[in-house]
């Protein structure tokens, strides 16, 4: 099934379900979904599993989209100074 699979490009020679789990997991935790969802997804019963399978996860655009919400949220919180009038 999987030659057939490979033949007729439905997948990449040498595709593992260890490495469909990394692809599934990295793709996840990219996407912002938490170590336990990513678990449920790949039939772990632990983080420690998820966390494994997605450690090459590129975290670059969640930490970059976590800087924008932490900024707006600290621009909301910002208060005017008022000066006095003496």
């Amino acid at each position: 099934m999987k030659g057939k699979l490979e033949t007729d490009a439905a997948i990449q020679p040498g595709l593992t379900l260890k490495g469909l789990r990394h692809t599934v997991a990295t793709i996840l935790a990219e996407m912002g979904k938490d170590h336990g969802t990513i678990a449920l997804v790949l039939g772990h019963a632990t983080e420690a599993m998820a966390k494994h399978y997605s450690r090459r996860a590129n975290m670059t655009l969640r930490a970059t989209s976590a800087a924008a919400d932490f900024d707006e949220e600290l621009n909301k919180r910002k208060t005017k100074v008022v000066k006095s009038g003496g």
